[in-house]
């Protein structure tokens, strides 16, 4: 609960209205009493003048029955955006941490969760295996209280393999069943890869939830940091050769199979230990420190097993000698260390009092400031402005907002997330579905827009457009260069075929674009498509993705076909199944339509409101298919990382189409 003065400042949101919050102590206890007199604020060394000084002072006792649960995801997002509640996430991280670290963090914990939460705040927990969009916040912890309680196993280093593997590590293990060294080596680079990648998706959703810091506690015994390793890039079971030369060879038998290792699986460990071969982990953590600053996100790293004499579990492996083991315990805290200083937070290591230092967070994060100022710098240039505050008070410690990038021209939306920002739309919340909902480690998507028309006979026909992608990553292993043949099936409503069609994806794209039925129409109802992809090199292996498509009642304005302009497609506009997108892209929505009226575009951020951020409309014609076609077209260099939707109207006609913009 705050307590706030009886005229409770108003933070305002604007082009150039930044707020801070910072958090003061001395000799360890925060300081209550500061007075905004007493507070400098700089940006880029230029004092700036405060406008908005608040002391927030959370009661964290809080009976657990007498806090408001949000009722949606939409509601939860919306109550994070509060200035005055304070957002956690807890980040289990199930790869680098030993089943009896999961169980000695259980009880604290749960001790955390009780002590932590007032009224206002919200927490969330996440693991490696989630996308960062699954995660819902809440104010009662029961739930999670409940699954740690329950799942307190959920620690996966160390395990047996029979248990621990998941279908990828088997298939190494299988490739290199007579080096069982490489297999190890690239399950420990692969999850740790998850791991980062993980922290980072996080990032990036935390950015769009709400200006203020953010707090992550992550639950694990820290990572190695692997360096590109050239002896496993040319190591192989019969000595150092080169890459292409493996490729070339039969498989050999598996010892422990009647059967043999399949040439497609041989080539798919071949293109994931090129490709963790190159992985620099050291250069990744420092972008994700850098990330977690420009985000206003601070890591509260936890060491699982508290005071522990050595890295590597006993057992079922041969554990290192004594050096490289004690080398890598160090390597793993420093990396905890490192985190935890870069964004201000607190690493708690060698100590089996986590309860108590745990605890000492608490204490911590329940007592900060929220300031707000109109930056002196005006300019629109989307640079780096550094934050530096400062307390005049002797013997104070301060920890605030590092800085933020600034807008560019026409940027963001005309208001910033926070306590007066208004609910998702239901319109809004289902245009962002897809790029909110995306699987960013799928290898093959797919994606359909339908559009339904009155047809000569007086009924309605309806028409959908299956476009197929590769992700940019998986096109480039030597599987996939050569690009792949697609099989794709259509099933109708009552559960019979509608259509079969075999399609070529080309090299380099990696994409394919499909039109059901390719003359006439088909019914309104919920079809189902279903695409299997095959490699060239390998007829075996395969990629596959299966999407719904709901054809419905007439409409004048179809749903939009996707295309993206960048630097990996030179000048042309490809399809695309991705709703991911960088600053560099340039994004094209094309919805067939029968009226005549002239049509409108607009950008609005996730919440709904318009940006200054153009959107040219044109129109073509197809006349082999005779449909006409609304074009629009956005450049995406001023926005920031975040979601967005592409709002279209024609008449009484309106879609809307989500994406997002990725760092």
């Amino acid at each position: 609960m705050s307590l706030r003065a009886q005229n409770q400042p108003t933070f305002r949101t604007g082009a150039n209205y930044v707020r801070v919050d910072m958090y003061a102590t001395r000799d360890g206890q925060p300081i209550e009493d500061l007075k905004a007199a007493e507070v400098d604020v700089l940006e880029d060394g230029v004092l700036q003048t405060i406008e908005a000084f608040e002391h927030v002072k959370v009661r964290t006792t809080s009976p657990e029955a007498s806090r408001i649960e949000p009722n949606t995801i939409q509601e939860s997002r919306q109550l994070a955006g509060d200035p005055r509640g304070r957002v956690f996430v807890i980040f289990l991280d199930t790869y680098h941490t030993q089943i009896e670290g999961s169980a000695n963090m259980r009880q604290p914990l749960i001790n955390f969760l009780d002590r932590v939460l007032g009224p206002d705040d919200l927490v969330a927990m996440m693991t490696p295996e989630m996308a960062a969009t699954e995660i819902t916040f809440g104010r009662k912890t029961t739930v999670i209280a409940n699954i740690l309680q329950r799942e307190w196993l959920w620690g996966r280093r160390g395990r047996l393999t029979n248990i621990d593997n998941d279908d990828k590590e088997d298939e190494y293990a299988a490739c290199y069943a007579l080096d069982m060294d490489i297999a190890r080596e690239m399950k420990a680079r692969r999850r740790e890869k998850l791991t980062l990648d993980a922290l980072q998706d996080l990032m990036v959703h935390l950015a769009g939830i709400r200006e203020e810091r953010k707090a992550v506690l992550a639950v694990t015994e820290g990572w190695q940091l692997f360096k590109p390793n050239t002896q496993l890039a040319r190591r192989d079971q019969q000595g150092n050769v080169r890459p292409g030369d493996v490729l070339m060879r039969p498989p050999r038998p598996q010892p422990s199979d009647a059967g043999q290792i399949q040439g497609s699986m041989r080539v798919t460990c071949e293109a994931d230990r090129m490709a963790l071969a190159q992985i620099d982990h050291e250069t990744r953590l420092r972008e994700l420190t850098e990330d977690a600053n420009r985000e206003n996100v601070t890591f509260y790293p936890v060491y699982a097993r508290g005071l522990v004499p050595f890295d590597s579990p006993i057992g079922p492996e041969k554990p290192p000698s004594l050096a490289q083991d004690a080398a890598n315990l160090r390597a793993r805290q420093d990396s905890l260390r490192f985190i935890a200083d870069g964004t201000d937070g607190t690493a708690v290591i060698n100590t089996n009092n986590i309860d108590g230092a745990l605890r000492r967070i608490v204490d911590d994060l329940s007592s900060y400031y929220l300031m707000g100022y109109y930056a002196t710098n005006t300019k629109l240039d989307g640079k780096f402005r550094s934050i530096t505050v400062r307390v005049k008070r002797d013997g104070a410690r301060v920890r605030a907002r590092r800085g933020y990038r600034a807008r560019g021209p026409g940027d963001l939306s005309s208001s910033a997330p926070g306590a007066n920002t208004p609910a998702l739309s239901p319109a809004i919340s289902a245009a962002l579905t897809p790029a909110v909902s995306f699987n960013a480690r799928a290898q093959f998507r797919i994606r359909a827009s339908s559009w339904t028309r009155p047809s000569d006979g007086g009924g309605t026909a309806g028409t959908f457009w299956i476009v197929g992608e590769l992700d940019a990553q998986t096109r480039r292993q030597p599987a996939w260069t050569a690009g792949a043949q697609a099989d794709v099936a259509v099933i109708g409503p009552d559960g019979k075929p509608v259509a079969s069609r075999m399609m070529d994806v080309r090299p380099g794209t990696g994409a394919f674009a499909l039109q059901i039925p390719e003359s006439g129409g088909v019914a309104s109802g919920e079809y189902t498509v279903r695409v299997r992809l095959r490699s060239p090199a390998d007829g075996e292996l395969a990629l596959s993705d299966t999407q719904r498509v709901t054809v419905k009642e007439a409409t004048t304005l179809g749903e939009a076909l996707v295309s993206r302009r960048g630097l990996s497609t030179g000048t042309q506009y490809l399809r695309t199944a991705d709703p991911r997108f960088v600053r560099s892209d340039r994004i094209r929505l094309e919805h067939a339509t029968t009226a005549t009226e002239p049509a409108t575009a607009r950008l609005l951020d996730r919440n709904g409101t318009a940006l200054s951020v153009p959107a040219q409309v044109s129109e073509r014609l197809d006349p082999s298919a005779g449909i006409r076609w609304i074009v629009i077209d956005a450049t995406l260099a001023p926005l920031a990382p975040g979601d967005y939707a592409v709002e279209v109207a024609q008449g009484e006609a309106r879609q809307l189409t989500g994406f997002r913009l990725i760092p």
